[in-house]
Order: C-alpha cells, then sequence, then structure tokens
C-alpha cells in the first residue's frame, strides 16, 4: 500500500526556509572570500590569509591551479577528488600537487580557485 502524503506543518516550513536562507547567506559570504583571494593572487601581491578547503567548497569553487616555477606549467587540482579537512587551509593541496614535467621537482605555488578547470 502507498504511502500518504502528509502535508508539512508551519514549523516545518520555516525551519525549511530559514534553512535555505543560512544556505544562501554561507555561500555568498564564501564567494566573497574567493574572489578576494584571487583578487590578490592576480595583483601579485600578498594574499595575507589562505582560505579553507570547506569556504572553497561551499563558493562552488573546488578547483585550485598551481603553477610549478620552474617550467611554467599550470596544473589544476580538484579538492573533491580527495577528502580533506574542511578547516585545512587550501595550502594542503600542494602536498599532492606535482608537476607532470618536472617530475615534482620545481617550487610550486597557487595561483587561483576557479569554478571550472582552466584548459
Amino acid at each position: 500500500m502507498a504511502e500518504k502524503y502528509r502535508r508539512p506543518h508551519h514549523h516545518e516550513r520555516v525551519q525549511s526556509v530559514g534553512q535555505m536562507i543560512r544556505e544562501q547567506q554561507a555561500e555568498r559570504d564564501a564567494l566573497l572570500i574567493v574572489r578576494y583571494f584571487n583578487e590578490r593572487l592576480k595583483a601579485k601581491s600578498t594574499a595575507g590569509f589562505w582560505p579553507t578547503v570547506g569556504t572553497a567548497l561551499t563558493a562552488k569553487h573546488p578547483w585550485v591551479a598551481i603553477l610549478c616555477e620552474s617550467c611554467g606549467g599550470v596544473t589544476d587540482l580538484d579538492l573533491r577528488m580527495k577528502p580533506r579537512d574542511p578547516d585545512a587551509s587550501i595550502r594542503v593541496v600542494l602536498r599532492d600537487a606535482q608537476c607532470p614535467r618536472c617530475n615534482g621537482l620545481g617550487r610550486s605555488r597557487i595561483v587561483g580557485l576557479a569554478s571550472h578547470p582552466s584548459i
């Protein structure tokens, strides 16, 4: 026998709307942080801070662009492929980054966060 549909009570609807508003605000805040971080890196000034992995994922910018300073190659790394602590800085991905040309012998640095990989 099919389960009967139960209309949510008023307080349940209010709670779900409140949850959606909080999620949207968190996404807007995270997006502002990521944009500010990318602008600081683009201007070649010091970033002053490193966003967390959770902030990058909340802002829907999971791709980290990593530049190899010895050969100039850019590698994109997806934050969603490996479980990472959401409170950790995005600098933790530098441990996993290895330049395919230099076999990991070159020094790498983060050049930005993106919503899509660079092609």
